[in-house]
């Protein structure tokens, strides 16, 4: 197989001092490493926003990197629960050491003090702002390692759960209602709703098109094409295959995350898939797309986290 040595041109600075650590941290990926460096070359007075990121880079590009970058402990998101300005509504914090020897309470009642509160998208239905869920959403950081300490694991349980605590007492939930600081659950859709059509003006405004799921699927995860014919010949309609692709997409960055090797995620994606194809064409008689999508998501969560037995 053909080899070269790479060689980097030398150039007089300015230049990003970035520790070697994120530049060789592979939970990140590349796409994950390219986003932090740059985001990590602003300069500390510069307002960076990510709707910026979307149109500079594309959409799908920056979320797949912001989404690697977000469980590996690089970015915490925040949101305010008291604007419905597009633009104040969420705070991004990165930080390049994974807040490594950084006081997190502290910094999340100073942010509570200023109206931000923590924010995962899985927390967005006021069903799902359970304490289990929330503590789940926190950084893969404050998670013991195998090979951490007793004392270790006891800090970062610890700290996990008063955060988790932290937050489920702040956010408007179903038992408790909605305290007089926050907006109502109807006013966060709005809210939420303003943002995505925002969003879509701003994209409108630009000259080219953006790319459909299907295209952002066949862009990003080629190794998964086999599956996409399969769908195809089901001879559903383009809307219906979009719909599910969209959430295959998210399964692929998924395993793209959990796993390095590139054989592993094919395998675990081509075992999903077909598991979950082959439940529908066995047992489903109703609404095939809402059933595939649904069902694939249960067995990718099954998959990547499973149960432990006594």
């Amino acid at each position: 197989m053909p080899s070269g040595k790479v060689e980097r041109v030398e150039r007089t600075p300015g230049f990003t001092q970035i520790d070697n650590k994120l530049l060789t941290d592979k939970s990140l990926g590349l796409e994950g490493i390219g986003l932090m460096t740059h985001l990590l070359h602003y300069s500390k007075t510069f307002d960076v926003y990510k709707s910026v990121l979307h149109r500079e880079w594309g959409r799908a590009t920056v979320e797949k990197a912001w989404k690697k970058a977000t469980k590996a402990g690089y970015i915490i998101a925040f949101k305010n629960y008291s604007t419905n300005s597009t633009q104040d509504s969420y705070n991004y914090t990165f930080d390049e050491f994974k807040f490594f020897d950084f006081d997190l309470m502290a910094y999340f009642e100073e942010k509570w003090a200023a109206g931000y509160l923590f924010y995962d998208k899985t927390l967005y239905q006021v069903a799902n702002r359970t304490i289990e869920n929330i503590e789940a959403a926190l950084p893969q950081f404050l998670y013991p390692k195998e090979d951490s300490d007793t004392e270790e694991k006891e800090r970062l349980d610890k700290l996990r759960k008063s955060l988790a605590q932290f937050v489920f007492d702040r956010l408007p939930n179903e038992k408790g209602g909605t305290q007089e600081i926050y907006p109502s659950q109807t006013f966060e859709e709005q809210a939420f709703e303003k943002e995505e059509m925002d969003e879509e003006v701003v994209e409108s405004h630009e000259k080219t098109a953006a790319l459909s799921h299907i295209e952002n699927f066949v862009h990003d995860f080629p190794e998964y094409l086999s599956s996409l014919k399969r769908l195809e010949e089901k001879g559903m309609k383009k809307s219906d295959l979009e719909n599910i692709v969209e959430t295959l997409y998210n399964v692929g960055v998924d395993i793209d995350l959990k796993f390095d090797d590139n054989r592993m995620r094919i395998a675990a994606f081509e075992s999903i898939f077909d598991d979950q194809f082959l439940a529908n064409e066995l047992y489903c008689q109703y609404d095939w797309v809402g059933y595939f999508k649904k069902g694939i998501e249960v067995r990718l969560k099954d998959y990547l986290f499973p149960k432990k037995f006594n």
